[in-house]
Order: C-alpha cells, then sequence, then structure tokens
C-alpha cells in the first residue's frame, strides 16, 4: 500500500464518519421554550414573615419582613475586610498583601514575609501597617 492508498482511505473513512455523525443525529430538533407564566413547581426554602411591628402598607401589600435563613438567623454578619489607613489614604490590609479577605493568620503571614522580602526599603512601612492592622482584628 503507498501513501496515496493510504490518504484515499483515510479520507474515504473520515467521510463516512461524517455522515454517520449527521444521520445519527435525528434531523434538527425545536429547542425549548421557557414559559415565563409557569408557576414554579419547587417549594420556597424560606417563607416570608408578615411585621407584625410594621404598621404601615406598602401600596395595597402590607410589608413583610426580609426572608432570612434559619441557619443564619442568630448570626451577625462577619466583615472581613481590614481597613487602616496610610498617607490619609485608606486601604484595604488583605488586598495590600495579596491575600482573599479573612485569609488565615498562617497565610497572611507567609504573604506579608514575601512581599517585605520583594518591596522597597521605602514600602516596607506600608505593609507592616497592613500587616498591624490584620493582626489588631484578629
Amino acid at each position: 500500500m503507498n501513501s496515496q492508498d493510504f490518504l484515499t482511505l483515510n479520507l474515504v473513512g473520515a467521510g463516512a464518519f461524517v455522515v454517520w455523525y449527521l444521520l445519527s443525529r435525528g434531523g434538527s430538533k425545536n429547542p425549548t421554550r421557557l414559559d415565563m407564566n409557569a408557576k414554579d413547581s419547587a417549594p420556597p426554602l424560606i417563607n416570608p414573615e408578615p411585621a407584625a411591628s410594621i404598621t404601615q402598607e406598602v401600596g395595597p401589600v402590607a410589608a413583610t419582613r426580609p426572608a432570612v435563613h434559619p441557619d443564619l438567623a442568630q448570626r451577625k454578619a462577619k466583615n472581613l475586610n481590614v481597613i487602616f489607613s496610610y498617607n490619609s489614604h485608606t486601604w484595604d490590609a488583605y488586598e495590600v498583601l495579596g491575600v482573599p479577605a479573612g485569609a488565615s493568620i498562617t497565610t497572611v503571614t507567609e504573604a506579608y514575609q514575601t512581599q517585605i522580602r520583594r518591596c522597597e526599603k521605602e514600602s516596607i512601612e506600608f505593609f507592616e501597617t497592613a500587616y498591624q492592622a490584620i493582626l489588631k482584628k484578629t
């Protein structure tokens, strides 16, 4: 078998595969239509409770308290960012050190040490201030 016969055989095989693929798809199918007016079949995760303490009515509907997931009802929201002031500008300490907000102390310490090794002498105080702000917060 020479190279021309091999090429012809491959082209015939590839053509047969393409024809088989196109025929096996079953032709064109209509896309599924989304009915925006249909009723939602999933049960609600949280049922908003009517606010007994609110006496105002907002239009024709009485005001309701915002729905809060039962697992989160007892907790206060935790702010992960640490903002500090340096040269009369405000900075996010986690962003300055290049770590995600709320990162562990070990991650913050490693990032701080890396920044100190790489930065210029004038910037050391800036990174030190960011690191100290995170340490004071935790």
